[in-house]
């Protein structure tokens, strides 16, 4: 995919240009704040066939630019799609932090989509987790892979779509891509952590006081992984995404992130940093 890193820059450094490019990075001096500027920079991307962008905090507070971006189909890495593959370590902190007892923990997952990268990290988590809840209204489809993985492992996952029952046990639900109107219609652990994998999530339930994780912050000890000029304009998460983004299993993925010794840094949920 090609890719470029967007930062905004004082204009002088530019001297007489408004526009940069070397290499893999765009330094601008524009006005983004109008839209007409954002437009050439949308025009620069495109005839340079730019697929996806990593763009710096600066640039993150204007939603006008984000929304041209993603009306041109220029994939912003966002942190977003490394999320999934960061699961079994968000796990792990919540679990540290919390001290939390591996054997006793139960835990669900939900989804709508069986995707192969689900199908992965329900039989990944179930290595480690002895009381798993599998949520979704696919049933039928995730049949063969609870058999696969007792007769595999003598590991029995339970497969529900019980609105009233399925989710009132575990503490933690571990969300691959319910939307707010799907997992709102659930009776939910009123003290459950909800680590939420695909956009925004907020429990309507006046009762609820668990936590929903909507966001994170990583730090890598291999910072020349991700090494740039002026490398702390940008967040760590999405210079990693840039880097380990492309189609593979969910094993190899989570192997190479593994190797470039990530840790969670910070989790974040509708009110700020979590603090356990």
């Amino acid at each position: 995919m090609q890719k470029l890193y967007i930062e905004k820059i004082n204009n002088t450094k530019l001297f007489s240009r408004k526009i940069k490019m070397e290499q893999d990075n765009l330094k601008i001096s524009y006005n983004l704040e109008k839209e007409k500027n954002i437009r050439k920079l949308i025009n620069k991307l495109l005839q340079n066939n730019i697929e996806g962008v990593v763009i710096s905090k600066e640039l993150y507070k204007n939603e006008k630019l984000l929304n041209y971006l993603n009306s041109n189909n220029i994939r912003i890495f966002d942190g977003k799609w490394l999320i999934k593959y960061l699961s079994i370590e968000i796990l792990d902190y919540i679990i540290q932090k919390k001290n939390l007892n591996k054997v006793e923990l139960e835990i669900a997952i939900t989804t709508n989509e069986i995707t192969e990268l689900g199908i992965e990290l329900i039989k990944k988590l179930s290595k480690q987790y002895k009381r798993i809840t599998v949520v979704t209204s696919h049933i039928d489809k995730l049949r063969k892979i609870e058999k696969e993985i007792y007769e595999k492992e003598g590991i029995l996952i339970l497969v529900s779509n019980n609105q009233k029952k399925s989710l009132l046990k575990p503490a933690i639900i571990l969300n691959l891509d319910f939307n707010k109107v799907v997992l709102n219609k659930y009776k939910i652990n009123e003290n459950s952590i909800i680590i939420n994998l695909e956009g925004d999530m907020k429990i309507e339930n006046k009762r609820f006081n668990g936590i929903c994780i909507n966001d994170y912050d990583i730090e890598t000890g291999r910072e020349e992984i991700i090494w740039r000029e002026n490398i702390k304009a940008f967040r760590t998460k999405d210079l990693i995404e840039a880097n380990y983004y492309c189609k593979d299993t969910f094993g190899n993925i989570h192997n190479k992130l593994r190797k470039s010794k990530l840790f969670i840094k910070e989790l974040y949920g509708n009110n700020g940093i979590i603090e356990f």
